[in-house]
């Protein structure tokens, strides 16, 4: 019985998480290309464009259970625990995965992946072109 309500459990949550799909939303320097700007907090505006998205989704084997179900969170390639001390203005791009991608995020990327990539990391990587 804890095996059927288990893996009820477990596709209810994959259906929820699926139900968003993956997408990518990108500044390309006007301000009304920035529609995370009309929202509080980032976690806010992804929470509008994929539901669901941060009430954790277990898509891990039953020896993981206790394991953690948040999705993965990273900000111009580094990993944080939450959006909270990102200026909305600083940002350029936010991706949501939650396709066959996750999987070059190993487990900690099996509950979705939200990639956030600021203006800071644009102009470094535009300072180290230019070097080389």
């Amino acid at each position: 019985m804890k095996r059927l309500i288990l893996l009820f459990s477990l596709f209810i949550s994959l259906f929820a998480l699926s139900s968003c799909g993956s997408g990518k939303w990108i500044n390309d320097g006007n301000d009304g290309d920035q529609p995370w700007l009309n929202y509080r907090t980032l976690d806010e505006y992804i929470e509008v464009i994929c539901p669901h998205f941060f009430e954790g989704v277990a898509a891990r084997g039953v020896s993981t259970i206790n394991g953690s179900t948040t999705p993965l969170l990273m900000v111009d390639g580094f990993e944080v625990q939450n959006f909270d001390s990102i200026d909305l203005h600083d940002i350029v791009a936010v991706e949501i995965i939650t396709d066959s991608r996750v999987a070059s995020y190993g487990v900690r990327g099996a509950n979705g992946v939200a990639l956030v990539t600021t203006k800071a990391s644009q102009n470094a990587n535009k300072k180290y072109k230019d070097q080389h």
